[in-house]
Order: C-alpha cells, then sequence, then structure tokens
C-alpha cells in the first residue's frame, strides 16, 4: 500500500509539471554542470530541512531551559524557607544527645505521663525525620538541576553555532547555484528542472528513502538469528572462537526473505566496503558504506553510510547522517549467543565476520 500511495505520488508529479519532470530523474540526460547545479539543489534542500530540525531542537532545549530555571527557583526558595527548621532539628537531635530520652522519660511522675510523653516523642522523631528527608531530598534535586541546567546551557550553545554554521553553508549553497543558472546559457529551464527534481525528492523521493532504510534496518535484526542458524558458523580454538563467511548472494537472499520490498535491492561485497543498489519506478539508490567493528556503548558491527546516490544525484552529509542515526543497520550477534566480534574483513563477494565466546 506504501509502494502505491508512493507511485501515485510519483505519476501526480509527472502529470502536473509535464514531461520535464520524468527528464529529471534521468542521469543519463545530464551535462557536468547539470548534474552539480542539480546536487547543490538538492543539497540546500537538505540543508534547510537540517536547518529546520536543529531549530526545533533549541526550541526544545530553550523550553527544558525555562522549565528548569523555575524548578530550581523553587527548589532554592523552598530550601531556604525550610533550611532555619533543619537547622532547629539538628540542634536539637544534638540536646537530645546530651540530655538521653530515657532521662526524660523516668522523669514522669505516672505510667499516664510517659506513655503520652513517649508518644510525644514518637511523633517529634517521626515529625523531624521527615523534615531533614525532605531537606536532604530538596539539595540533591536542586544539585540535579543545576547540572542539567548546565548541560542544557552547554548543548544549547552547540545547536546555536550548528545553526550558524548551517545558515552559512545555506548562504554559500545559494550564491554558487545562483552562479550556476546565469552560466547554464538556459537559467528558465534549469531553474524549472532544479523544481521538479526538488518535489519529486520531497514528495516521493525522501519518502522512498526512508522506506528502503526502515526495511532494512528490520531485516538487519534478524540477521544474528539468521547467521546462528544457517549453520555457517566454523569453530575454531577449542570451542572458544568462531567465524563466519557470508557471500553477498546469501545476504541478498536472507534480505529478501524477510521483505518482499527488497526484491529489486542488491548489496555487493566489495574490497573494505559494501554497495547496495536498488530501482523501484522511476527511482534509483545507491549506498556505498562499511562494517566496522564497535565496543562501546556495546560489541556491536556496525553500519557506516559514507555515500548515498539519489537518481544519479549525491545526497549531502547531512541526510547521511541523519539516515546512519534513524535506522540502526548494524547487528549485535551477542543478542543471540554469548559470543563477542572480534573482527569484520570484507572482500570481493564475502564478508568475514570473527567471534570469540564470552563466558
Amino acid at each position: 500500500m506504501k509502494r502505491l500511495y508512493a507511485g501515485l505520488l510519483a505519476a501526480a508529479l509527472a502529470v502536473s509539471y509535464g514531461s520535464d519532470a520524468a527528464g529529471a530523474a534521468e542521469a543519463e540526460n545530464w551535462t557536468p554542470e547539470q548534474r552539480k547545479l542539480l546536487e547543490e539543489t538538492l543539497s540546500l534542500n537538505e540543508l534547510q530541512r537540517d536547518v529546520e530540525r536543529i531549530a526545533a531542537q533549541q526550541e526544545t532545549l530553550t523550553q527544558r531551559r525555562k522549565q528548569l530555571g523555575e524548578e530550581i527557583d523553587a527548589l532554592e526558595a523552598r530550601i531556604a524557607e525550610n533550611r532555619e527548621r533543619t537547622d532547629g532539628v539538628v540542634r536539637a537531635q544534638y540536646m537530645q544527645q546530651q540530655r538521653p530520652l530515657i532521662y526524660s522519660l523516668l522523669a514522669s511522675k505516672s505510667l499516664g505521663s510517659f506513655l503520652q510523653l513517649y508518644k510525644y516523642y514518637q511523633l517529634a522523631i517521626r515529625h523531624d525525620e521527615q523534615l531533614i528527608g525532605e531537606f536532604r531530598e530538596d539539595t540533591q534535586k536542586l544539585q540535579s538541576r543545576r547540572e542539567e541546567l548546565s548541560a542544557n546551557s552547554a548543548r544549547l550553545d552547540e545547536v546555536k553555532r550548528g545553526i550558524e554554521q548551517q545558515q552559512a553553508r545555506l548562504k554559500r549553497l545559494r550564491e554558487d547555484i545562483d552562479s550556476g543558472l546565469l552560466a547554464s546559457g538556459d537559467p528558465e529551464s534549469m531553474s524549472r528542472m532544479a523544481e521538479e527534481l526538488n518535489a519529486y525528492w520531497n514528495n516521493v523521493g525522501l519518502y522512498e528513502v526512508d522506506e528502503y532504510f526502515a526495511s532494512l534496518a528490520a531485516a538487519s535484526s534478524s540477521l544474528p538469528d539468521f547467521l546462528q542458524s544457517s549453520g555457517k558458523m566454523n569453530v575454531s580454538g577449542l570451542g572458544t572462537r568462531y567465524t563466519i563467511d557470508l557471500t553477498d548472494a546469501e545476504l541478498n537472499d536472507f534480505l529478501r526473505s524477510q521483505n518482499a520490498d527488497l526484491e529489486n535491492f542488491a548489496f555487493t561485497f566489495e574490497q573494505d566496503r559494501i554497495v547496495a543498489e536498488g530501482r523501484q519506478d522511476r527511482l534509483t539508490l545507491r549506498i556505498e558504506g562499511r562494517y566496522t567493528l564497535e565496543t562501546e556503548p556495546q560489541n556491536a558491527v556496525l553500519f557506516h553510510v559514507d555515500r548515498l546516490v539519489f537518481n544519479g544525484l549525491e545526497l549531502p552529509e547531512s541526510t547521511r547522517l541523519e539516515l546512519e542515526s534513524k535506522y540502526d543497520l548494524g547487528f549485535y550477534p551477542q543478542q543471540v549467543a554469548p559470543v563477542e566480534v572480534t573482527g569484520v574483513e570484507m572482500t570481493p563477494g564475502s564478508l568475514r565476520i570473527k567471534l570469540r565466546l564470552v563466558l
């Protein structure tokens, strides 16, 4: 259903923008100057989206900063109000140490007064303990809020710098695009092509690329189970070391068994890198990346996106990092067996994973 919806969107765009919309997606028809201009247009589009995302983070951090300030003010006022009472309790406890409770009880003139006095003492002790406990809790909360406010302020400064840097990049990119349009010989036609490309990316391309990554992430989560049940684990080192050799054909068969939408998508293992390519209607996607062994915060084999190409146009770093952060294409063998990964090697057609038994 989702694919059908994307296809209808693509068809609607082709009708509304005319036949040039289809031409905008055909990379083989572009000159080097057109390709550069269209890539810059896509980068501009994605940078604007990134600025909006960072601005939303800034707004969230600003609101949290305001809330923390109000909580700190309230805690400081409550602590100041209770400090004198708490100091009085501490002084009274000190005086009680000088005159033990037993002396006061023994000084009572009757059993009734003894019991009554003892009851008062119990109530007073509970009240004092509650007061001191609340004071201590407020003090700890105040310290925690101050630390969070400090971290919030540092993050807010970082976000503000990020917005300034992206806005500077946007300005430079707009200038480059304007220069490219003027030098194209047909600014009106190039401008229309760029608008059509952006419309296709925003309404279809971005959605489809997101869907591909979501499908790959879902399939990757099942990969450890597949590797364990496939019988591909070769044992060595007195049964404490394992090696898994996986071909790209086996990986593709596995992925397609997990999701039919990946039928037109294929991974290829090359020397020290992975290339994944797919096509859906007029959309083509190429992902270039690599698997790396990570030990923190946990032992895992993670996938990093080094290059992302949509319809022959390379997408900017912000888009790559966003998708890599949003979708985890790595796998975690220790989730299905008491092992840890000790090495990952990629050669043409094959991926080798080395593991060690953890007792």
